[in-house]
């Protein structure tokens, strides 16, 4: 019976022995582990520099758009403020200059007309708001609308009328030029 205990015994390490040897038979060498940490490494780092890139163009994005949305953000408020520009410019441009200079009281009146209208212009400039009176040049579909089309010794397509200013911000029209275009005449 100790014979068979003995035997047992040997079988038993015998086989702690084999499986042990199979183990580290099956275990990666170092190099091979070496190999599959800098793969993983790697990897890693493509993740990181991707997700760092996708951070900067969401980060770009962002402050595009908020320039964008400060930069129309008044589009609103201006479109309604050039009717008052313009009805300054009509206001002066249609003054009785001979009264205005006859009479010093009236004179004064019509310069705080034109500082104000000087003013309001700065304030639009100072904002990217650009008044559009095309007169005498090329037409173009981009800032004016063509209402009618007069014959004229001007060239064919050239603005030879302005029923109303337009305007823009920073090249976004916000209402176009009404003109007259040149016709060749009959």
């Amino acid at each position: 019976m100790e014979e068979n205990k003995n035997i047992d015994q040997n079988n038993v390490a015998n086989e702690a022995e084999k499986n042990s040897a199979e183990e580290i038979q099956n275990q990666p060498s170092s190099e091979e582990k070496i190999a599959e940490l800098e793969k993983k490494l790697t990897e890693a780092n493509e993740k990181i520099l991707r997700a760092l890139a996708e951070v900067e163009n969401v980060r770009r994005r962002s402050r595009e758009e908020i320039e964008k949305s400060s930069k129309f953000a008044i589009s609103n408020f201006a479109s309604d403020l050039v009717v008052v520009v313009e009805n300054f410019f009509l206001a002066s441009s249609n003054a009785p200059k001979e009264e205005i200079a006859k009479v010093p009281a009236i004179k004064n009146y019509a310069d705080a007309i034109l500082m104000t209208e000087k003013e309001l212009l700065k304030i639009l400039e100072k904002n990217q708001i650009k008044r559009i009176f095309p007169l005498n040049e090329k037409f173009n579909h981009n800032f004016h609308e063509a209402l009618t089309q007069i014959e004229s010794d001007a060239e064919e397509g050239v603005v030879v009328q302005v029923i109303q200013a337009g305007y823009s911000i920073a090249d976004r029209l916000i209402r176009p030029a009404l003109v007259g275009v040149a016709k060749a005449k009959s």
